[in-house]
């Protein structure tokens, strides 16, 4: 996942969870509960949102270092190796010359 993914998930999941336990201590309904801890839930996602986008401009070259660059894979007893190659075969396009080869059939 990336970083202002993550931050987004867990701001909001931290402020949800706080407006929960605020919401419990106090005896709200469970109506009000619920609908205080969506509303949270929505516009502490979008706050970490674009505090991630932010934090991930601020940070990128720190996360350009961290990613694996390309890795080259080979295997190991391929036949490229010992200098077998395959020849590649040649491309023939339909000329009357090939017609004996077609067979029709109808159904």
């Amino acid at each position: 996942m990336t970083l202002k993914l993550r931050i987004s998930l867990y701001v909001a999941l931290i402020a949800s969870g706080l407006t929960l336990l605020v919401g419990a201590h106090n005896n709200i309904t469970l109506t009000a509960m619920l609908y205080r801890t969506l509303v949270s839930l929505v516009l502490f996602a979008i706050i970490g949102y674009v505090c991630g986008q932010f934090a991930e401009r601020y940070f990128q070259e720190t996360l350009d270092e961290l990613e694996p660059k390309g890795v080259d894979v080979t295997i190991a007893g391929s036949d490229d190796q010992q200098g077998d190659e395959v020849p590649i075969a040649e491309f023939e396009p339909l000329n009357p010359n090939n017609f004996e080869n077609i067979t029709l059939t109808q159904k």
